[in-house]
């Protein structure tokens, strides 16, 4: 099927895209102390090519991938809100019994850099500024895939470390 084949190409892309702003990022270097938690969207989302519904929760979601698969279907099997401190890891199970965990790291210029693992298959760190979003492909599910959006919100602190 066609839109298996591209979402596995969802997957080797998301997990490239990811790890290349990872190679990008910075050595660590001085932390500044935060104390306001860091809010973390997290969607497990089911998406598939067979003719289904759209979850209204997740419309935006589908908007996006819609631009680039053939998305006949999109359900919210899981959205959670997690609110986490610098260095402390959250963790949410996937229907497959695997889990995926985030854990903040730091503030920088480009963003906050949170450490993402989705087990057995990703382990990386991305840079995403208040209010955006990462999404990334997982697991075979039923007769699509799971995706994973993380959406962290948080208010940066006023000095940053220079050269981030």
């Amino acid at each position: 099927m066609r839109f298996s084949r591209v979402l596995r190409g969802f997957t080797t892309l998301a997990a490239l895209a990811v790890a290349a702003g990872a190679a990008h990022a910075q050595q660590p270097g001085r932390e500044v102390a935060h104390a306001t938690p860091v809010h973390v969207e997290v969607l497990i989302g089911y998406v598939s090519a067979q003719p289904g519904t759209i979850d209204p929760a997740a419309a935006e979601l589908a908007r996006m991938l819609g631009r680039e698969f053939n998305l006949q279907t999109l359900r919210v099997l899981q959205l959670r809100q997690l609110s986490l401190a610098l260095r402390q890891m959250g963790q949410v199970d996937l229907p497959t019994g695997h889990w995926v965990s985030v854990e903040p790291e730091e503030f920088t210029p480009r963003g906050l850099r949170m450490g993402v693992e989705v087990q057995g298959m990703l382990r990386t760190h991305v840079n995403v500024p208040s209010g955006n979003q990462v999404v990334i492909g997982a697991y075979s599910y039923e007769d699509g895939r799971l995706v994973v959006r993380l959406a962290p919100t948080y208010e940066a602190p006023q000095s940053l470390p220079e050269g981030r």
